[in-house]
């Protein structure tokens, strides 16, 4: 049997991860006793993040030759886009957790008071979890941005919000 007929044999057991099949979980303290974290969770439309990258590998001269040497780990931003509810729930969320960042007279807070973890599940076709990121450290760093405003469409508007990041895990049994 060739190398390539096992690789199908493989990939014949298998289930391929499908883009509607995930969920995020958002900090549950940020309004307290106000409105529920799963109640912002279902409107998350889509999330775009990635795992760590390597930006800038060091360069070295060896000889004639180049040699590049892994550098910092660093985390792309995360974006992620919600629906827009009236009464406005996710500008509620999202004001009370910059709150937590800078207080009303302009004065920032210490890290540890606004830095929460995310989650984001990808699901099997049965709604179980098999694989999670944990977006560690996590904070917007951008709040409700509109981009799609306009008189000619009549769809539902999306808020779109940016994260930083500082660190990123994945458990592959959650």
């Amino acid at each position: 049997m060739s190398s390539m007929d096992q690789t199908v044999t493989k990939l014949s057991t298998v289930q391929f991860q499908r883009n509607y099949l995930w969920d995020v979980q958002l900090p549950s303290d940020i309004l307290q006793g106000y409105t529920s974290p799963d109640d912002i969770e279902q409107l998350v439309q889509s999330v775009q993040f990635g795992d760590y990258s390597i930006d800038s590998p060091v360069v070295m001269r060896i000889g004639t030759y180049q040699a590049f040497f892994a550098n910092m780990l660093t985390v792309n931003k995360v974006q992620m886009s919600f629906l827009k509810t009236a009464p406005d729930i996710v500008s509620d969320f999202f004001t009370a957790w910059k709150l937590l960042i800078v207080d009303a007279n302009g004065l920032f807070m210490p890290k540890n008071s606004y830095q929460r973890n995310i989650s984001i599940r990808f699901l099997d076709p049965y709604g179980e979890a098999f694989g999670v990121y944990t977006l560690i450290g996590a904070f917007p760093t951008k709040f409700p941005q509109y981009t799609d405003l306009s008189y000619e469409q009549n769809s539902v508007t999306k808020v779109n919000i940016e994260f930083t990041v500082d660190k990123i895990r994945y458990d592959s049994n959650p």
